[in-house]
């Protein structure tokens, strides 16, 4: 398992799943988008990969972070996403606009970290 530290998240690898732990209060704009991005491929030694993220502090994406993400051609090797949130709410609410935001990748939002990993299992890395 590899891992880089960033001064706001740290980030670990466990095939095929990237992990971003974020350190409290944390503002995801392009230029941190980015950076994520370039550490996940590096983590995944340029293998398709899932991500795992833990949002259940105060994480936001600003609208330029939001556009970079919807373009699939910048995340040329990510293939779904789970998010850990700290309530049933949240959870309803995050898997609710998922659905009607028609992403190119696969997304659920959990409340318990095992069950998101089982669920990213599932997923296919080819394309």
């Amino acid at each position: 398992m590899g891992q880089i530290e960033l001064s706001y998240v740290l980030i670990e690898y466990n095939d095929p799943i990237v992990f971003y732990h974020y350190k409290g209060e944390t503002e995801l704009g392009f230029p941190e988008i980015k950076e994520l991005t370039t550490c996940a491929e590096t983590l995944s030694g340029g293998k398709p990969y899932l991500t795992f993220s833990d949002v259940r502090g105060d994480v936001k994406i600003t609208p330029e972070g939001k556009r970079y993400l919807s373009d699939f051609k910048n995340l040329p090797l990510f293939r779904g996403a789970a998010a850990l949130v700290d309530t049933k709410m949240k959870r309803v609410a995050a898997n609710f606009f998922s659905h009607f935001e028609k992403k190119a990748y696969p997304f659920r939002a959990f409340t318990n970290q095992q069950k998101a990993i089982h669920w990213l299992r599932t997923l296919p890395l080819n394309k």
